[in-house]
């Protein structure tokens, strides 16, 4: 037989890395003792080749292996090419066999990888029939599982080892995953083709159409909601919430009641606020429909009794486990939900309720850590597939309305943007206000939303949503930006994302100084761009028009960088200039304008270059605006990238001539004080006597080697200063859901999405009889769902059986 691997590569884990085996002993595993350990991982070649053979033989056989078999599941990385050719063959409807499997292998240029046509032959010839394939296939799966067991215990072990100065909760909840990932044989890759994504969507599209009008997911036991939503669908997120005693906690109830007392699915509920007796009194009530007053008084009538045992009988049965363990923690939930899914097919998580939830650890505000806690439940509703129901409590906002009716925006840590704020967009690098992608109803815009290293990426706000009519605080910075928005909407500081309402003069606020170039790229000619830059120059030499309110064509946001230097270098030439100061120790480069549109949108074509300006109202006549550069760093860029006219001995060329040369000893650059308090602790045991304004911050924390403060010198961000906070009337309010990162640009500042972002449905609980004792809707109660991302939004009136602790259809 031939032979292609002398040695076979040590397999990799799901995203397939591979290392060459070398010599026996070149490879060295950890001791034991005294006595190294050297195995080979967990194989078995001989159903590798009888897998790959059987398939050359019968299409039947490719069948039977595919529901089993991904390509890394083979050991030898070879066997992994010929499967892949197989399938795209077979994927093509042509036929796979040796002949036809080596053409694919040799269009790919992996002929010789494999060992040649001679070894496809080879595997046919081991092979006495096609119908063991799905038998070697499963051979062949055990033994990539137990690699990938090996693996995970390699990588826990090394947790343990490199755990010093890390939090040890989020280690074993590390490790827990490693694990569940290997027994659940959830492997797979990071990404998927788009083929891959929409087959799998067509499939689920022709199981709806033969379900009828069948439940997909976990049904809620209210039948205008399921109408509405088909259930509740694996991987959701379902945020239900509600100002307190409403009824939040018995909705979840009658969701997990209908869930696993009705249909018999595994759900559990975690509590952070009753306890298991109280939980367990009050769904004994809904059931039997027994007074919950008789059970807490122990006025208990013969017939509720009799109701009682009956009941007892058919729930005692049902897969509905609840956790009221105090101070949980959501490692620990994650935690148990995994060991419910091994055990039980867990299929629904119901979480009381959000603000209740705690870290155990210290974080920078409360916003941010509920923030990350309505993203994890997210991703646990992702990882086990299955949903997860967060109950939340909403602020005072309703009672401060005459109807009383919840908004989106009386979340708690929630925050809202006035209609004209303007969204920075990653597709054409233009901006657009959250009034217009409203009214547009637009759905997964590009936007650049910052990660967690503070780089700008390309996200998707999904959509924009009004949030009611909120009193709002206009807030200035030094650089001249401005935001109109509600005191609980966050902004990014040095600390993290703090609320408006905590913010002051003085305070430090993250605005871009680069964004990445967009997606379009449009097509100018040098003439276009020159007359362009005629037209705004509303100097005595140039147009001779004024242009109130001028500002630039949304297409030249979209042009590459060499014609926006080109544009800018002409304005600058037209409208603007360089000086060096007398003491020549430095300058400044400025632009006049005649409107702020026109400023702003100079500011945002120079974000393309790394450098931040700031505008003002120019002094020299009303309804003009300066944009001014003036920091070294980014008059050194706007100078050699961009450039004046002038001539080698012009004002430009002097003034670049002085910002190149280093910086010497002065006050501080600007930056958040933490940055040069966190540098000074530092510095001085490094390079005693330098002083910290002497260099640039990304150079001292290199020589510094701290991680932390490089994140801050090496990233797309300045800190702007806080001017002023100032009261700014009532309006109609909005806010946007941004997939992934969270966070936006908002006018020249990045800004943070509500904590609603995560979740697929929002509904929220409203009972007018709370309010008004003598409603004529006394016993209604309303489930207004006012976030349905994959469908319909509606009101849905139910029945309020306070007594039995229960919500009902109004028809029952």
């Amino acid at each position: 037989m031939t032979t292609f691997d002398d040695a076979p590569a040590k397999r990799g884990g799901s995203g397939g890395s591979r290392r060459g085996g070398g010599e026996r002993g070149s490879d060295r595993g950890p001791e034991v003792g005294s006595e190294p350990f050297e195995r080979m991982p967990p194989q078995d070649i001989a159903a590798e080749q009888g897998v790959l053979g059987g398939m050359m033989l019968s299409k039947d056989a490719i069948a039977d292996v595919v529901e089993v078999l991904k390509g890394v599941d083979f050991y030898r990385p070879a066997h992994e090419l010929i499967y892949e050719a197989i399938l795209d063959l077979y994927s093509r409807g042509e036929p796979a066999d040796p002949v036809t499997v080596s053409a694919e292998l040799t269009n790919r240029g992996e002929l010789a990888r494999v060992g040649g046509t001679p070894y496809l032959h080879d595997l046919i010839s081991t092979v006495p029939t096609a119908a063991n394939a799905g038998f070697y296939a499963r051979i062949v799966r055990e033994r990539a599982v137990l690699r990938r067991l090996v693996e995970a215990g390699t990588r826990i072990v090394q947790m343990g080892y490199g755990a010093d100065g890390m939090d040890v909760d989020a280690i074993v909840n590390s490790a827990q995953a490693e694990v569940y990932a290997v027994t659940e044989k959830r492997v797979k890759e990071d990404y998927a083709v788009l083929g891959d994504v929409i087959e799998g969507a067509i499939d689920e599209i022709e199981a709806s159409s033969h379900r009828g009008e069948g439940m997909v997911g976990v049904p809620t036991g209210f039948a205008d909601l399921d109408g509405l939503t088909n259930g509740l669908h694996p991987g959701q997120m379902i945020v239900i919430a509600a100002r307190p005693a409403v009824g939040k906690s018995t909705l979840g109830l009658d969701i997990a009641r209908a869930a696993s007392i009705k249909h018999g699915l595994a759900s559990v509920i975690f509590s952070l606020e009753m306890g298991r007796n109280e939980i367990s009194m009050r769904l004994l009530s809904a059931e039997a429909r027994i007074p919950l007053q008789n059970m807490r008084k122990g006025t208990m009538r013969e017939e509720d009794w009799t109701k009682l045992a009956r009941t007892m009988g058919a729930i005692s049965e049902a897969p509905l486990y609840i956790d009221d363990s105090p101070n949980m923690s959501l490692m620990e939930i994650r935690s148990k939900c995994r060991r419910l899914k091994q055990r039980a097919d867990l299929k629904l998580v119901i979480v009381d309720y959000l603000q209740l939830m705690t870290s155990g650890k210290r974080v920078e505000s409360r916003q941010q850590e509920v923030s990350e806690f309505s993203r994890a439940l997210k991703l646990l509703a992702k990882e086990l597939e299955v949903p997860v129901i967060a109950l939340s409590q909403l602020n005072r906002g309703p009672e401060q309305r005459t109807d009383k009716k919840p908004q989106m925006s009386d979340l708690r840590e929630s925050g809202c943007l006035t209609a004209d704020t303007r969204v920075l967009r990653a597709d054409t690098g233009a901006e657009t206000t959250l009034e217009e992608l409203f009214a547009l109803q637009a759905r997964d815009v590009p936007v650049w939303a910052l990660d967690d290293s503070l780089r700008y990426v390309r996200r998707h706000l999904t959509h924009v949503f009004p949030t009611g009519v909120k009193p709002v605080f206009r807030l200035r910075l030094a650089s001249g930006k401005e935001v109109r928005a509600t005191a609980n909407h966050p902004f990014l500081t040095y600390d993290g994302w703090r609320p408006l309402g905590e913010l002051g003069a003085g305070d430090r606020l993250a605005v871009p100084r680069h964004v990445p170039g967009p997606e379009r790229v449009a097509s100018w000619e040098d003439e276009r761009v020159l007359l362009l830059a005629h037209l705004l120059d509303d100097s005595p030499a140039g147009a001779g028009h004024r242009f109130e309110g001028a500002a630039l064509p949304d297409e030249v946001f979209h042009l590459p960088k060499r014609r926006i230097a080109l544009l800018l270098r002409e304005l600058w030439s037209r409208c603007g200039g360089a000086e060096v100061r007398p003491a020549g120790d430095g300058g400044r480069l400025w632009l006049t304008v005649p409107s702020r549109e026109l400023a702003d949108g100079v500011a945002r074509l120079l974000l393309r270059f790394g450098i931040a300006v700031s505008t003002s109202a120019a002094a020299e006549g009303e309804g003009r605006w300066t944009v001014d550069v003036t920091g070294r760093d980014e008059q050194r860029r706007f100078l050699q990238e961009i450039g004046t006219s002038g001539g080698e001995d012009g004002a430009g060329a002097r003034l670049l001539s002085i910002v190149r040369r280093p910086a010497g000893p002065g006050p501080a650059p600007r930056g958040p004080q933490r940055v040069w308090d966190d540098v000074r602790a530092l510095f001085t045991p490094v390079a005693e006597g330098a002083a910290p304004a002497a260099q640039p911050l990304g150079a001292m924390t290199a020589l510094l080697d701290d991680a932390d403060l490089e994140v801050v010198a090496v990233n797309d961000v300045l800190w702007d200063e806080v001017v002023a906070i100032e009261a700014d009337g009532e309006e109609q309010v909005f806010d946007a859901t941004v997939a992934g990162g969270h966070n936006f640009v908002a006018n020249g500042i990045a800004v943070h999405n509500s904590i609603e972002q995560d979740a697929d449905m929002v509904v929220l609980l409203h009972r007018e009889d709370m309010y008004e004792k003598e409603s004529p809707r006394a016993g209604e109660a309303d489930f207004i769902v006012a976030k349905h991302r994959n469908g319909p939004t509606d009101t849905i009136t139910v029945a309020f059986q306070g007594h039995y602790s229960r919500f009902v259809d109004m028809a029952t």
